[in-house]
């Protein structure tokens, strides 16, 4: 990867800890890319699948079609090291709870997962038994415990400390999985049933304890991409909602104890072309371009083919049919595929072929008299 390009001055609050006399809204209209990452030695067709960063927000994994990992400090807002998968590929690159260990899809040889120890650059573990593309990796936040979805038809409960499966469940299309900040529940979406099934996680072999129908949500605001197109599933870090989020209408709140409607969030300017599992533009899959902030006040979303970041206020008034509408843009002169907000710090990454971080601009001084 080539050296940072700085495009604005960052801010001195370089751990992106928010002035205390800013209010909240004013903060997230202030987001501004700070540092672009790019491979220049790459091909211009080279895209970034994966965001994540680690429990304590100071560091952040991408995954690359390039067959490469890339790490990245927070802090100190700079690439740190690159590690090759060129015989396995990558996808899905999620930090486990130990901050040097990264777990991660396979896209060659065969569907394994594999737990990479970043120091070494070696792994520790293989975790084989789905027989086709894993699409959605998601780490419990209260254990080792992480779940994996595949074109398969299966999900798979796994431990870090073992390579053999805790659990296994079969279901139609089980493309997204999400546990709950609590970690007692499971939610899995089904995309050609258009549902989404919430378990007990220490009841998992058990019968879903609530089966949310998103078909008619889907047949009033996305009739004509019913049953595909779901890109993620999330729960807000309050618990209150759960979010599915879709390739190119816009994305769907839901209340996340009785699955009713609490909003959708439109205003997209279109499809990142990043949908799982197969992506009908041929580009390479992503892991959805919406999340939450850590308040779950805010979701943030690219923008399709147009070049700016979509900022929704949960707590705005909505349209009579459920719709609401975009706070701000933020603006950006690059697509956003995917993005993720830290846990921890006040940043946001976004990526497409290159990768951003973007930081509050700080305000402006009161003028001397």
């Amino acid at each position: 990867m080539a050296d940072s390009q700085q495009h604005t001055p960052v801010p001195q609050t370089s751990t992106g800890a928010a002035p205390q006399f800013q209010k909240l809204p004013d903060i997230i209209r202030s987001h501004r890319p700070c540092k672009c990452f790019r491979n220049s030695k790459s091909e211009s067709s080279n895209f970034v699948t994966s965001l994540d960063f680690n429990d304590q927000g100071e560091h952040m994994v991408a995954a690359c079609d390039d067959e490469t990992i890339q790490i990245f400090d927070v802090k100190e807002g700079k690439s740190t090291k690159t590690v090759p998968s060129k015989k396995y590929g990558v996808h899905l690159a999620r930090f486990t709870h130990h901050p040097r260990q990264v777990l991660h899809a396979s896209t060659k040889v065969d569907h394994s997962l594999r737990l990479l120890d970043l120091h070494n650059e070696g792994y520790i573990r293989y975790f084989s038994g789905h027989t086709d593309k894993v699409t959605c990796l998601a780490m419990s936040p209260g254990s080792d415990s992480f779940i994996s979805c595949s074109k398969d038809d299966t999900v798979t409960l796994w431990d870090i400390g073992s390579r053999n499966p805790q659990g296994k469940l079969k279901l139609a299309t089980p493309y997204l999985v999400a546990f709950d900040p609590s970690a007692s529940v499971i939610a899995i979406a089904s995309q050609s049933t258009s549902s989404v099934l919430l378990y007990d996680f220490r009841n998992f072999d058990k019968p879903p304890f609530a089966t949310f129908d998103l078909a008619p949500y889907e047949e009033t605001y996305t009739p004509s991409t019913r049953g595909r197109a779901w890109t993620r599933l999330e729960f807000s870090n309050d618990g209150k909602y759960l979010m599915v989020g879709t390739d190119y209408h816009g994305h769907f709140v839901l209340d996340a104890f009785d699955g009713s409607i609490k909003a959708f969030l439109t205003g997209k300017g279109g499809s990142p072309g990043r949908a799982a599992p197969i992506s009908a533009t041929a580009k390479p899959l992503g892991q959805g371009d919406a999340c939450f902030t850590p308040d779950g006040r805010y979701v943030l979303g690219g923008n399709g083919d147009q070049q700016d970041v979509l900022v929704w206020d949960l707590q705005q008034e909505r349209e009579s049919n459920g719709m609401l509408f975009p706070m701000v843009k933020l603006p950006h002169r690059n697509r956003t595929a995917l993005i993720e907000h830290n846990p921890r710090y006040n940043m946001i990454a976004t990526a497409d072929k290159e990768t951003f971080f973007w930081q509050p601009d700080e305000p402006a001084k009161p003028s001397e008299k």
